[in-house]
C-alpha cells in the first residue's frame, strides 16, 4: 500500500475510487441530459456514422422481387480523449490527526474532512466534463490554450445551423416570436422532428417574458407579466421547444495569469441553443488512466511524494464529447 492507504483502510482502493464515484454529479450541469456519459477502453475513435437512418420500403406486387435501394451515405467521426485531473495537498495538521492512535474520534474526523476534500476534487473533474460538453452543445467549438496543453476541434455544426437574431431581442422591436417559430420550423425541416428543449440563460427568458409582442401574443395584452409555465405552455401548443434556464458557471485557476481564480460561463448569455434529449447527439466518452492500469472512469487515489515528503490524494479521469449528429445542435445569438 502506499499513501494514506496505509493509515486508513477508506484511502485503499477499490473503496477509495467506489466511494468517490459515488459522490452525485451537481443538480446544474444538465449537459449530461443532451451527451450522456459511456465509458470506453479506446483512445481514439474514427468511426462512420450512417446519415440518414432508413427510407420507407416500396410497395410490390405480390411474389415480386423486392427493389434494391442504395447503401446510406456515411460520414466520418473522429476524436482523441484527452486526460485530466487533480490533486490536494494533505497538510501536517490533517496527517497527524490522521495518525492519532490515541483518539480514535479524531482519526474518523480527519477520514471525514479528506475524503471531503477529495469528494470536491471528484467534482472538479465533474466541473471540467460538463465545460466539455457545452464547449460542443453551445457553440460546436472545443478551444483550449493552457500550460502547453492545446486543443482546437471543430465538432462540424452545419454553418446553416447558427442563426442570429435580425433584431437582438433586447434592442428596439425585436420579432421574437417570429424568430422562435421560425428557427423551430428551420430544426424539423432538417432533422425531421422538433427539438427538445431551447436551452438558454434567465436573462434570456425575462427578456422574452417582458417583450410586449410576446406577452401579447400569450395572453392578449402587452402589460400583463408573464411566468414561465404560461410561457412554456403556449410555445409547446405552438409545436415549439420550451424554454430551459441554465445559468450554470464554473471557476478555475488560469495558468497563463498566476493561477488567478476566473468564473466562466458554460454557455454564453447572449446564445440559446436548441437541443433534443438522450444520445442521439452524441455521447461523453470517459476513457481509460494508465493511474487506473488503462481501465475507463473516474479514479482516484493517494500516494507519498518525497523532497518534499507529503502525502497527495488525486482524481483523474479522461474524456471528450462524441458528437455523432451535430446538425441536431442549433445554437442561436439573441443578445446584444
Amino acid at each position: 500500500m502506499a499513501g494514506l492507504a496505509q493509515y486508513s483502510i477508506f484511502f485503499e482502493n477499490p473503496l477509495l475510487t467506489e466511494t468517490i464515484k459515488e459522490v452525485p454529479v451537481p443538480a446544474t450541469f444538465i449537459g449530461q441530459e443532451y451527451l450522456p456519459a459511456v465509458e470506453s477502453y479506446e483512445m481514439e475513435w474514427h468511426e462512420t456514422v450512417i446519415e440518414r437512418q432508413a427510407d420507407m420500403a416500396n410497395i410490390v406486387d405480390n411474389g415480386a422481387e423486392l427493389p434494391l435501394t442504395d447503401r446510406d451515405p456515411m460520414s466520418t467521426v473522429s476524436g482523441q480523449i484527452v486526460d485530466m485531473g487533480q490533486s490536494y495537498i494533505v497538510d501536517k495538521k490533517e496527517l497527524g490527526a490522521l495518525l492519532d492512535k490515541g483518539n480514535a474520534q479524531r482519526r474518523l474526523i480527519a477520514e471525514k474532512q479528506l475524503l471531503g476534500k477529495t469528494a470536491t476534487v471528484k467534482s472538479n473533474i465533474d466541473a471540467r466534463v460538463e465545460w466539455m460538453r457545452w464547449q460542443a452543445l453551445g457553440s460546436g467549438a472545443l478551444t483550449y490554450n493552457k500550460d502547453g496543453i492545446i486543443l482546437g476541434v471543430d465538432f462540424k455544426v452545419p454553418s446553416g445551423n447558427k442563426k442570429i437574431a435580425g433584431t437582438k431581442w433586447d434592442d428596439i422591436n425585436p420579432t421574437i416570436l417570429a424568430d422562435l417559430e421560425l428557427w423551430n420550423q428551420s430544426y424539423v425541416d432538417l432533422n425531421g422532428m422538433t427539438p427538445d428543449d431551447f436551452v438558454c440563460g434567465i436573462s434570456i427568458i425575462r427578456t422574452i417574458m417582458n417583450d410586449a409582442g410576446v406577452r401579447l401574443g400569450v395572453t392578449g395584452l402587452t402589460n400583463k407579466l408573464l411566468t414561465i409555465e404560461e410561457l412554456n405552455a403556449f410555445l409547446r401548443g405552438r409545436q415549439m421547444a420550451p424554454l430551459r434556464a441554465f445559468d450554470t458557471s464554473v471557476t478555475y485557476r488560469d495558468v497563463n495569469n498566476n493561477g488567478v481564480r476566473v468564473s466562466q460561463r458554460l454557455l454564453s448569455a447572449k446564445v440559446g441553443v436548441f437541443l433534443v434529449r438522450g444520445s442521439m447527439i452524441g455521447e461523453q466518452i470517459m476513457g481509460p488512466t494508465i493511474e487506473n492500469k488503462m481501465n475507463p472512469g473516474i479514479y482516484a487515489r493517494t500516494f507519498t511524494q518525497e523532497r518534499p515528503m507529503r502525502e497527495i490524494v488525486e482524481v483523474v479521469a479522461s474524456s471528450f464529447p462524441k458528437v455523432k449528429e451535430p446538425k441536431l445542435i442549433m445554437p442561436c445569438t439573441v443578445m446584444l
